[in-house]
């Protein structure tokens, strides 16, 4: 892990943190019970169930006993773990190829 691109990072980083803020929104409407039947609100609150993995997953108890700091701290952790996973997927991606291509 000493190769890790940091502007790859932050992109992806941003990138989830941005499609975090309308299934946030998408998925408080849809527990209000007013988010309707537009199917991208729809497919925003279903991907809010996968941006909120681990930390609220696996931490949920903590979570929910806490405030909104601690609530909203775990998302943007979230967000960084996918920064870093998709910058190890394009890295891992990049590599098999140069070296299907070194062959």
């Amino acid at each position: 892990m000493k190769n890790i691109n940091k502007s790859t990072v932050y992109i992806a980083t941003v990138v989830f943190g941005l499609l975090l803020i309308p299934s946030f929104l998408s998925a408080w409407a849809e527990d209000e019970g007013t988010l309707g039947t537009n199917i991208i609100w729809v497919t925003f609150a279903k991907l809010f169930d996968v941006l909120r993995f681990p930390t609220h997953t696996l931490l949920w108890t903590l979570i929910a006993k806490s405030d909104a700091t601690m609530f909203f701290c775990g998302l943007l952790i979230n967000c960084l773990f996918y920064g870093l996973l998709t910058e190890r997927l394009l890295y891992f991606i990049i590599r098999q190829r140069k070296l299907n291509t070194d062959e």
